[in-house]
């Protein structure tokens, strides 16, 4: 894996994609810093965050999540296809033996999109609590009133910590987008084939009625009654497509 971290860091378009990521919830921020300068509308912290959507047509978010597994695909999680197309998959899997190479592969492919989205998201969260200190605003949300609602009630109680969580609740869906681009480069080690794989089945979550967006979304009006069954369902699918590729690729004969 230390190979692999050195591999992204000599790498340019790799490192340019990584501030890509670190700056776009910041250039969403600045986007809400205008508003509040020219139109005085000056937002809670708590909804100043990237994740919380406050921006005007969420451009930002959805530039940045619904293309994440082809982000990383970029930056890391593809690097078996550069093995294999210079045989240095053969020199570390002699080294390390083929079990270990293709874990490693997988572990590296999760920590650092996980990694990666969480200093951005970080970032972002502690210039949103400087910048909009003391602000109160939060677009009608917090005077809602709705009954029944565990979630709701919970986050505008805590709404700090309903950052916090959903801020690692977004990483590990990162994290998991990786697995997903690394699981398709083993089973099809050919950009031709596992860039838009990969983006298919993302999309596919991405677009169903109960969205994996909603999960990546703070103070929405979903309970714990709908999210729950998205997240368990979004789970079972982006590790057991890891595992599946696992067990394939360290039973066959393939390398």
């Amino acid at each position: 894996m230390l190979s692999d971290f050195f591999r992204i860091i000599n790498n340019k378009k790799s490192m340019i994609l990584i501030w890509v990521i670190i700056l776009v919830p910041l250039v969403d921020l600045s986007q809400l810093l205008l508003v509040k300068l020219n139109l005085g509308e000056d937002y809670h912290p708590a909804f100043a965050f990237f994740l919380a959507g406050s921006s005007q047509g969420h451009i930002s978010q959805i530039l940045l999540l619904w293309f994440l597994p082809v982000y990383f695909l970029i930056i890391c999680t593809d690097n078996y296809i550069e093995d294999l197309k210079y045989g240095y998959n053969h020199i570390l899997i002699s080294k390390m033996g083929k079990n270990k190479y293709i874990r490693n592969k997988l572990v590296f492919s999760f920590i650092t999109p996980f990694i990666t989205m969480f200093l951005a998201l970080l970032i972002n969260l502690l210039f949103s609590y400087i910048l909009f200190w003391g602000g109160t605003s939060s677009l009608g949300i917090f005077e809602m009133d709705i009954e029944g609602n565990t979630l709701w009630e919970l986050s505008v109680q805590f709404p700090l910590l309903t950052n916090l969580s959903y801020l690692l609740l977004a990483c590990f869906l990162t994290g998991l987008s990786g697995l997903l681009g690394a699981s398709a480069s083993l089973i099809f080690p050919d950009r031709r084939y596992a860039y838009p794989i990969t983006f298919f089945i993302w999309f596919s979550l991405v677009l169903w009625e109960d969205s994996i967006m909603n999960l990546f979304q703070p103070f929405t009006e979903f309970d714990f009654d709908y999210l729950l069954p998205t997240l368990i369902r979004d789970l079972v699918i982006l590790l057991i497509i890891p595992l599946i590729v696992y067990l394939y690729k360290v039973k066959t004969d393939e390398i």
